[in-house]
């Protein structure tokens, strides 16, 4: 099956907030498919030289800016956005970067940096070929607030989770009219917690549709991939973002199943993984997943007709 081909977004257009009161820069149909563009730390960076690269003493200067915003014709507030990412399509040569006093470390890393070559599928790191796993590490909605790109929250942002990738759906609350749709941020692959600041990061293109879905009350980010049902949570600290994960898991079981908070969270203890999405930012991060073959979960979900159990 072929896949979308989409309306075009160039990198050019881009920005280093989710600012709900800036203009879009592409205005789409309910429905339609683009193929948006992004930048990364690469973005007009000679790559052919990888020693000129690591001898650079400061890559602070490198931010990764979003690409947007997108407006989709009759989203309103209170409305959700769902994007059906169909493709994360991925430049050949990637980086890393480290910050001096960033990262996931008890010890202090000072600046470095590293180019990658992407070869046959693979992130050549040294004489260690690791599979590339594409994924979209900030993808969010414009609010009142204008939060920089580079944090999370209820409007997603930066959540560096690694499920967001091709096959995705993702659902996000709207704030503004149009929703505003921003993408950015593309890893040839990130694992669990963006230990060191950084995931292979690479320019790209995310070939995504947009729908809107009214009559959903929805508060925070959510996945839905072939296998998982996936919660996002964020916090001031690792401990707050799980508990919002896991809160708003439980509430969709609880609706799904009809159960009591307490019979669901014996359910989600036995059937639900933790994990953690990044330790590096100002907000961290954390997912709560639950696997579709122990219990699918409707979405948007609709009230179940079986009985509570207590």
């Amino acid at each position: 099956m072929s896949r979308p081909t989409g309306i075009a977004l160039g990198a050019e257009l881009v920005s280093s907030t989710m600012d709900s009161g800036r203009a879009p820069v592409l205005t789409i149909d309910d429905g339609a498919t683009v193929r948006v563009s992004t930048r990364s730390i690469l973005t007009h960076v000679d790559h052919r030289d990888p020693d000129m690269f690591a001898a650079v003493a400061d890559h602070s200067h490198m931010d990764i800016p979003v690409t947007g915003p997108i407006a989709v014709r009759g989203a309103r507030v209170g409305d959700v956005l769902r994007v059906d990412i169909h493709d994360v399509e991925i430049a050949e040569h990637g980086a890393m970067v480290t910050l001096a006093g960033r990262g996931g470390f008890s010890e202090r890393l000072e600046p470095a940096g590293l180019l990658l070559p992407i070869v046959e599928d693979h992130v050549l790191f040294d004489d260690v070929r690791l599979p590339v796993r594409p994924m979209v590490g900030k993808i969010g909605v414009g609010t009142p607030e204008a939060p920089h790109c580079s944090t999370v929250g209820a409007h997603g942002g930066n959540m560096d989770c690694t499920e967001i990738g091709p096959g995705t759906t993702l659902y996000l609350p709207v704030h503004a009219e149009g929703a505003l749709l921003y993408v950015g941020d593309l890893h040839a692959r990130q694992g669990d917690g963006e230990a060191c600041l950084t995931g292979v990061e690479v320019e790209g293109t995310v070939v995504a549709t947009c729908r809107v879905v009214r009559d959903w009350p929805l508060a925070r980010p959510l996945v839905a991939t072939r296998e998982h049902t996936v919660a996002i949570g964020d916090g001031a600290d690792l401990d707050e973002a799980v508990r919002v994960a896991l809160d708003d898991l439980l509430a969709l079981v609880c609706t799904e199943r009809g159960w009591s908070r307490e019979h669901a969270a014996m359910f989600l203890s036995a059937a639900a993984d933790v994990a953690v999405c990044q330790v590096v930012n100002a907000r961290k991060s954390a997912r709560a997943s639950l696997a579709t073959a122990f219990l699918a979960i409707t979405l948007p979900p609709t009230s179940s007709t079986t009985p509570n159990q207590e």
